[in-house]
């Protein structure tokens, strides 16, 4: 049986090679910058490499699931693009990205790393002041005292 794989912009940064059903979303060929990683596209394309948008009800799902973790916080657009059309296909989601990794590992997606490590644990994340330790939602400033606030993972 043949794999499918979901693409993450690195594979075509670093000329990872995958062979099997591959997809990616839009918002990844937005990503790739240097005349490498567009040739590189190509060839992905003359491969095979579909290109597809994922289904709006799994990006909803993503989304929500990424909120109570924490991880929005920390995910681009093409990042839940991607697990959604992951989600979509079953596919293997190939990337680096920790935070793909963490969402993923929720919804029992495979993830293959490029050049980095596979995530060890799951983390839940929220956002604290620097400062005086508040928590908050969305703010990127504490406004009791000023201070910044972080992005922090919670600890167990």
């Amino acid at each position: 049986m043949t794999r499918t794989y979901v693409l993450d912009a690195p594979v075509f940064i670093y000329g990872f090679q995958v062979s099997g059903n591959m997809y990616t979303v839009p918002e990844v060929t937005r990503e790739l910058k240097s005349s490498e990683s567009a040739i590189a596209l190509q060839e992905f394309l003359k491969e095979g490499l579909k290109i597809e948008s994922p289904l709006k009800t799994d990006v909803e799902i993503i989304t929500e699931k990424a909120k109570s973790t924490g991880d929005y916080l920390r995910l681009s657009q093409a990042d839940i693009d991607l697990l959604a059309k992951a989600l979509e296909l079953s596919g293997t989601l190939v990337t680096d990205d920790y935070s793909i990794q963490n969402v993923a590992a929720l919804f029992g997606i495979e993830t293959q790393p490029i050049q980095q490590a596979r995530i060890k644990r799951v983390l839940k994340w929220r956002r604290r002041c620097v400062g005086c330790g508040r928590l908050y939602e969305s703010e990127a400033i504490c406004p009791v005292c000023g201070s910044d606030v972080k992005v922090k993972p919670v600890k167990r």
